[in-house]
């Protein structure tokens, strides 16, 4: 209708993340799934399992490696 504003619906909103969020994103699920294959093969290989000590370094390691990857990632002017 005339006069009115266009309203972006979540869907439309979330299609135009910005750069960095979704390097975060990215980056986190990389991180999370290099975690989960180091746990599971140390599982495999030793038949111990990886909890608490091999998961709660891979919880710091995540941490770290995000920061990491989100200060290797090119810079994106605004």
């Amino acid at each position: 209708m005339p006069g009115r504003e266009l309203c972006l619906g979540p869907t439309e909103a979330m299609k135009h993340l910005d750069p960095l969020i979704e390097e975060i994103i990215l980056g986190t699920i990389a991180m999370a799934a290099l975690g989960a294959v180091i746990a599971i093969a140390f599982w495999l290989l030793t038949g111990i399992s990886p909890w608490p000590f091999l998961v709660l370094a891979e919880i710091v390691g995540l941490g770290w490696g995000i920061v990491l990857l989100a200060l290797a990632s090119p810079y994106h002017g605004r």
